[in-house]
């Protein structure tokens, strides 16, 4: 244990590459989630706007920055985590930030047709709901243990939001947003599987330190996505490329489960969101 805490300060002290700070400050989700955006816009046809954008990025942000403020608060010792360590170290600049962007959103979504705004303040129930239920002392324990899948879910439909209001309803789209999603669990499972030492040590329960056989779940929950991606290419072929990329971030997901426990610890995690930017290519 001591010598985790003196190969921990010295990290802190040598510095991280810039890219590395996009994970710390909860900017990867930002990232990836514009590019879920984007990406099914793009293959959907829906036209977006900046003030869109702009309200997607601060959602994202809010809700994982939220997150971690939570956890750091609620840990009475040194949180084993570079992304929770900050959060204590800098509660109160981070909590000021936060409120700020807090009522930035609350500006732009006022500003969204009242339809939309409606089905916003629904998926704001529901992210309300899930904080309630993961750091409330009476319900963390039980409902800690579907983190991964209710985070995933949560966070691409948050992604897609203004995809799935605008654009017509397919089989298409449907099974490409499940796809979406399943990609996003899959993500959390990884990283929660890696991190199943620091969870134990934050007393944080999670599925990852339920089940076994992780690597398993993952091919299975792959060969959804390929049903998935097959029933929206049948479909309409115009899904084609977005579905291949989304089974390119599952296969890679997989991959990255099985071979990067041997990485850094902070680099695999940025890698596991990294590969999630594969709809991307959907923009080329």
């Amino acid at each position: 244990m001591k010598g985790s805490v003196v190969a921990i300060s010295i990290a802190e002290k040598v510095g991280r590459p810039w890219w590395l700070w996009l994970h710390v400050l909860s900017l990867d989700a930002v990232l990836v989630g514009l590019v879920g955006l984007e990406a099914f816009a793009q293959v959907a046809g829906v036209v977006l706007g900046a003030s869109d954008r702009l309200l997607l990025g601060l959602c994202a942000w809010l809700a994982y920055c939220g997150d971690r403020l939570l956890d750091g608060r609620r840990l009475k010792v040194k949180a084993a985590m570079a992304r929770h360590r900050f959060a204590q170290r800098h509660f109160n600049l981070l909590s000021s930030l936060w409120f700020l962007a807090l009522l930035a959103a609350a500006l732009l979504a006022w500003q969204l047709p009242l339809p939309e705004r409606q089905a916003g303040l629904v998926l704001l129930a529901i992210v309300v709901g899930y904080f309630s239920l993961q750091h409330h002392r009476t319900t963390r324990k039980r409902a800690g243990r579907w983190k991964e899948l209710m985070v995933g879910a949560g966070f691409a439909g948050g992604s897609i939001f203004f995809v799935a209001f605008r654009a017509e309803l397919s089989v298409g789209l449907v099974c490409l947003g499940m796809a979406w999603a399943m990609a996003c669990m899959q993500n959390c499972l990884v990283v929660a599987g890696w991190d199943r030492d620091e969870d134990l040590a934050m007393d944080q329960p999670s599925l990852a330190r339920e089940i076994s056989g992780l690597h398993r779940w993952l091919l299975i929950g792959l060969l959804v996505q390929f049903a998935l991606v097959g029933i929206a290419v049948l479909s309409h072929g115009a899904w084609l490329k977005l579905g291949g990329a989304l089974l390119l971030s599952g296969a890679l997901l997989g991959e990255l489960e099985r071979r990067g426990m041997h990485w850094p610890t902070e680099q695999r995690r940025v890698w596991a969101d990294a590969v999630l930017l594969c709809p991307l290519l959907t923009l080329v």
